[in-house]
């Protein structure tokens, strides 16, 4: 894959996910602090949700230190002023606010959770998967944290404890089979069993036909796969285009997948055009932990020289 790895995971680190959108945290915990009275540190609080859900994270940080200052003990405060810190990309200070509130309440699950999507954008994974170890020791039927504690596995490179964690989670909840399917499936081509991936990957869009992470996944697999008698350039034209299509066309990063699959098909002109397409966007600049700009002007390079790109097998 381009981007290294391309995996589907829990937020809040990318709000493509499976907990509560902020205004469902608003909600929730504004009801909660209904029963604390009307004094200045449940007032501060309930501002700091407001904020938070008008993302001035700012106006939250300090409204909840506010709250802090007055009620040292306050758990949610210091929750919630980690995940306004998260938002920022501050995850040191969210990890620290994530920390203390686990401290003042060892069995706050969620806690442990947001500590370990900050934990996960440090690349700190053993961290992650201590956290996640924590999650389902507290609660042993939560899908999601076999999903996050896999990919955190699958990133370093522990497939076969990846696959199993996927593997844990279909049947603890079935609406999330089609992310385990894809996920899983990248974690057997990473070992070389490309069989095994095309048909997770074909599972994950069977599941969810508008899953575009798999039609993306499925098209780099078929464009790049080091083993010549598992590459299709026409097929994997075909998924990166309905990548590109359920995406309207606004994720530049798939444009490198198209780029790869017509240069899989032969029609070099295409990828030229598209890998350029990439290179001319900003996602490289935003995502300068995935792939680069000098991986794919190589890429690129052989496009113009008529010449497809292949992975070397790991």
């Amino acid at each position: 894959m381009v981007t290294e790895p391309r995996l589907h995971s829990s937020p809040p680190a990318q709000p493509l996910f499976a907990r509560l959108s902020w205004l469902g945290i608003f909600l929730l915990l504004l009801l909660a602090g209904q029963g604390c009275g009307s004094n200045q540190a449940d007032r501060a609080f309930e501002m700091g949700l407001e904020a938070v859900h008008t993302h001035d994270y700012d106006l939250a940080i300090a409204e909840f230190s506010e709250t802090i200052r007055l009620k040292p003990d306050f758990v949610d405060a210091y929750s919630n002023r980690g995940l306004a810190y998260h938002s920022k990309g501050d995850y040191d200070k969210a990890i620290a606010d994530y920390s203390e509130a686990i401290r003042l309440k060892p069995d706050s699950v969620n806690a442990y959770i947001d500590r370990g999507h900050a934990y996960d954008h440090k690349g700190d994974y053993d961290r992650v998967i201590a956290d996640f170890n924590e999650v389902i020791r507290l609660d042993p039927n939560q899908a999601m944290a076999y999903i996050d504690r896999g990919n955190a596995y699958n990133r370093k490179g522990d497939h076969d404890r990846a696959i199993a964690d996927y593997s844990k989670a279909i049947p603890l909840n079935l609406d999330y089979a089609y992310i385990c399917e894809e996920n899983r499936a990248y974690a057997y081509s990473q070992k070389g069993n490309y069989n095994k991936a095309i048909a997770g990957y074909n599972e994950a869009i069977r599941l969810n036909p508008k899953h575009v992470l798999a039609y993306n996944n499925l098209a780099w697999l078929l464009a790049v796969c080091p083993d010549a008698n598992v590459r299709n350039g026409e097929q994997a034209v075909k998924y990166a285009k309905k990548a590109c299509d359920l995406s309207k066309w606004k994720i530049p990063v798939y444009f490198s997948t198209l780029a790869a699959a017509y240069a899989e098909a032969e029609d070099f002109d295409n990828a030229v055009k598209w890998e350029n397409k990439y290179l001319g966007s900003d996602y490289l600049k935003s995502n300068p932990s995935n792939d680069t700009p000098d991986k794919a002007r190589q890429r690129l390079d052989l496009y113009e020289q008529k010449k497809p790109y292949h992975e070397e097998k790991s």
